[in-house]
């Protein structure tokens, strides 16, 4: 009988001594939790007072399980009668809670299966991602869709055992559909195949897809000579064509030396904070299928925890269980997982970890095989990031010997006019393009008359400072427009806010020359590089005089109609629309205000009063 501890009372947790204390020396989970009461690590352990207490006791730990330390807050635990119920219970809470420090697949989907209906009269076959307690039989997990899908289609066409939805033999249709017609089906549902004959192909197919293809070869040869001697000689020559193709599947299945009947070999390999699990199927001797599983692992933890969560993973998803299951390396507690594992098959399992001979050499390739599927899952995600960049980025890259690619730009750009009203810009480019959502537009406040570097760094600090402030990233290479002394008073500002590292370039508009901090560049004129800090500098440029020239034109319409009390912004453009000019507004009579679009009475009674005691009494 499996007891939980008490839930904490009130809203400040009980004191970790006093929780330690009264942890029980039994097998059990224990949920280590955060500050905000959420689940970050579950695990089991077979003396819960000993397991838990470890995590506070003093000694050297790494660092990842040192951080993991630092955001307990409280604890939870439930005390089990077995070590086989608490692995179980560490497998549930695991699935319920997704603690982030606990080993997760990548991906956390649900694969697919395999599912032949052979609780029905006449079974079908389909592709499901769930298992249901429905009587069928299921084969996968397949983490290899293609695979499945190459291995049902030459199933359908072997087997001929029907893929639709009807209900046989309650619905049936009177016309036979193009499966039939293309030899994929054997039509029961017009009658033309009766069940017995259709329920022997779908043995045939559930020996095909368990891996019993030594038998199922046998019995093919067995009725193609009785449909010889019966001279059905049209079945007979369909049945030794179904030999040859399935001989000639079988005889590409790599054969495992040392292992004579049916096996799983698991393995794990890990780089980092990427690991992966690999079970090769072994079945007759031969390998049926492979399935890799991608991990995240952000804690520490060995190849046992690693086997650990393969098997979780794995068996906790398949019914198609050998007898025999061999390791490539140890795991934590081994009697544990074989009785839950024995009882997902509902029979006998051992779990072993060879140590000499074929079968050291069996799990050996599983383990090449997990280290190569690992390296391959890098290799692509460093192609998808890598794929990211530009060539023009990259070649912004090596020309200005950048620390990393700028796959984002930002770029700053003061203007003013005729000394008046200085503004700012900052445009944002990811992948080469402009991402609008991120432009932002500054007046300068602090700076009096033109001063290019202080209006520089005022308007740095600002943006910085708000960035900073919300915990965001700069972009990866920032320009601004100007030369030394502009790029100067930016990596001031940006050392104020810690930002060392960001990368700093500025571009004056004239020479097109780059300004580093380790001197000037001129880059190549046609380069796609300097084409893409051009395209920056000159948007920041566009979107800055854009900037001012709306200024210039509020400060210009402003002149009056501001004045007016309930003329906005909206009534304003639309009298400047309608008339033209300030001056004709103010000629305007009663009848022809209320005609413009969004001036009611009132606000003609407003304006002709301002314009009114603007002229004065008469």
């Amino acid at each position: 009988m499996s007891r939980r501890s008490e839930p904490d009372s009130g809203g400040k947790s009980r004191r970790l001594d006093d929780k330690l204390a009264s942890l029980p020396a039994a097998p059990g989970v224990y949920l280590h939790k955060n500050r905000d009461g959420k689940v970050i690590y579950v695990g089991k352990a077979s003396r819960l007072s000993q397991r838990v207490r470890s995590y506070f006791a003093g000694g050297e730990r790494d660092p990842k399980t040192l951080k993991l330390v630092s955001r307990i807050h409280d604890f939870d635990f439930i005390a089990t009668d077995s070590e086989a119920q608490a692995l179980e219970l560490e497998n549930q809470l695991i699935k319920e809670y997704r603690p982030y420090y606990n080993i997760r697949l990548k991906d956390d989907k649900q694969y697919p299966y395999i599912r032949v209906s052979v609780q029905e009269p006449f079974p079908r076959v389909t592709v499901v991602r769930r298992i249901e307690p429905d009587g069928a039989r299921y084969f996968g997990p397949f983490t290899d869709v293609r695979a499945m899908r190459e291995t049902l289609s030459f199933a359908a066409g072997a087997f001929q055992v029907r893929t639709c939805h009807l209900d046989l033999p309650e619905q049936t249709v009177p016309r036979a559909c193009l499966d039939w017609q293309i030899g994929r089906c054997g039509a029961p549902c017009t009658g033309q195949e009766d069940r017995r004959a259709y329920g022997a192909k779908v043995r045939q197919l559930l020996d095909f897809l368990g891996g019993r293809t030594d038998t199922l070869l046998r019995e093919l040869e067995r009725r193609m000579g009785e449909a010889a001697a019966a001279r059905n000689y049209e079945e007979a020559a369909r049945l030794r064509d179904l030999r040859a193709r399935l001989g000639k599947t079988a005889g590409r299945r790599p054969l495992v030396q040392g292992i004579r009947g049916d096996a799983d070999l698991c393995a794990v390999a890990r780089e980092g904070v990427d690991a992966a699990g690999l079970v090769l199927r072994v079945r007759g001797g031969h390998i049926l299928t492979s399935h890799h599983f991608p991990f995240t692992v952000r804690l520490d933890m060995g190849p046992p925890d690693l086997m650990a969560q393969l098997l979780r993973e794995y068996y906790g998803r398949t019914r198609e269980i050998p007898r025999e299951i061999l390791l490539a390396g140890p795991v934590e507690d081994p009697g544990s997982w074989s009785q839950w594992i024995a009882a997902r098959r509902q029979g006998p399992v051992q779990l072993k970890v060879p140590v000499r001979g074929r079968k050291l050499e069996a799990v050996a390739l599983a383990r090449t095989n997990a280290a190569f599927h690992l390296r391959e899952t890098l290799v692509k995600a460093a192609g998808r990031r890598s794929s990211r960049f530009t060539p023009a980025e990259i070649e912004l890259q090596e020309t200005l010997d950048l620390h990393t690619a700028p796959r984002t730009i930002e770029c700053f750009d003061i203007s003013n006019f005729q000394g008046r009203e200085t503004v700012a810009s900052l445009v944002f480019f990811k992948e080469g393009k402009p991402l609008k959502s991120r432009y932002r537009r500054f007046r300068i406040r602090t700076v009096t008359g033109v001063d290019d570097f202080a209006s520089m760094a005022e308007v740095l600090d600002r943006y910085y400072g708000k960035l900073v402030e919300k915990g965001e990233e700069p972009a990866d290479l920032v320009v601004v427009d100007g030369g030394a002394g502009q790029l100067s008073a930016a990596r001031k500002v940006l050392g104020r806010y810690g930002l060392h590292r960001v990368q700093l370039i500025g571009l004056a508009k004239k020479e097109e020359i780059v300004h580093r901090e380790s001197g000037t560049l001129r880059l190549p004129r046609h380069g796609q590089a300097l084409r893409l800090l051009q395209q920056v500098r000159d948007e920041a440029h566009r979107f800055a005089i854009t900037y001012h020239r709306h200024l210039r034109d509020k400060l210009t319409t402003a002149s009056e109609l501001d004045l007016i009390p309930g003329i906005g912004e909206v009534k304003k453009l639309s009298l400047l629309h309608h008339f033209g000019s300030v001056a004709a507004i103010s000629q305007a009579d009663a009848a022809e205000l209320v005609s413009v679009r969004g001036i009611n009475r009132s606000d003609a009674v407003a304006i002709l009063r301002f314009f009114a005691e603007k002229e004065g009494p008469s």
